[in-house]
């Protein structure tokens, strides 16, 4: 029989079965710690970059993330692998860039279509 378990239980027992603290948690994902306590208390969920990245270093699926089953947990009496691990292949995080890019990029965009406009109107 399965054992079923909410997100917030299931973001704890991954860490836990993973030899993490939340502050290592939090480093590894460069967040606060104080999220990772709200993601396991229930008072906030992950988004889904840092469901990705918890994927990765657990490595396992999302799915077995956010889904009803529990993780396996084992009892060997040391740290599991993922929390040696370290993402292959790691993708900048979304904090990484500049908050008002998306609004230069836009504002680029605006302008390139009036040069455009103005420059067919001219002939």
């Amino acid at each position: 029989m399965k054992n079923r378990t909410n997100l917030s239980e299931r973001l704890r027992q991954l860490r836990k079965n993973a030899g993490l603290s939340q502050e290592q948690l939090a480093e590894k994902l460069d967040i606060s710690r104080q999220a990772v306590s709200k993601w396991e208390a229930g008072s906030s969920s992950p988004d889904i970059h840092n469901i990705v990245q918890l994927g990765k270093l657990y490595n396992i699926s999302t799915d077995s993330i956010l889904l009803e089953e529990a993780p396996a947990t084992e009892d060997t009496g040391r740290p599991s692998e993922a929390a040696n691990a370290t993402p292959q292949n790691e993708e900048p995080s979304v904090h990484d860039g500049h908050p008002a890019s998306g609004f230069l990029w836009a504002v680029l965009g605006t302008v390139i279509v009036l040069i455009l406009y103005f420059v067919t109107n001219l002939f």
